[in-house]
């Protein structure tokens, strides 16, 4: 079983980058694929230099998910959009299009959004 979710919000303003993870790490902990786009805001959480000296690294748990086996994608447009470069995006993780989003649908047998 594999499942997808799409990220819609960025670091430090919800809960859901965390639920995001929580839930891949169980999928992937118990052998499942995890599949993750992150698109408008959601693809902040990709950044590699994001810190915040009181909170969750939330970089760290993004790549830890990657180490585990999960892909994830950000919207390449959306970025461009924001000043988020390929450069600046952490490492096992890449900036892709629409099409990428398109093909984790239907790879995935569940697909949980996460938005505003």
């Amino acid at each position: 079983m594999t499942i997808g979710f799409l990220l819609r919000t960025g670091p430090y303003t919800s809960q859901n980058v965390d639920t995001c993870y929580h839930l891949a790490k169980r999928f992937l902990a118990k052998g499942r694929g995890v599949r993750m786009f992150l698109y408008e805001d959601g693809v902040f959480n990709l950044a590699k230099e994001i810190q915040s000296p009181q909170e969750r690294n939330l970089a760290g748990m993004m790549a830890e998910l990657v180490r585990k086996g999960a892909k994830i994608r950000g919207c390449g447009t959306c970025a461009k959009f924001r000043g988020l470069k390929r450069a600046d995006v952490i490492e096992g993780t890449k900036l892709a299009g629409i099409v990428v989003f398109s093909n984790y649908l239907k790879e995935c047998d569940r697909f949980l959004s996460f938005g505003f």
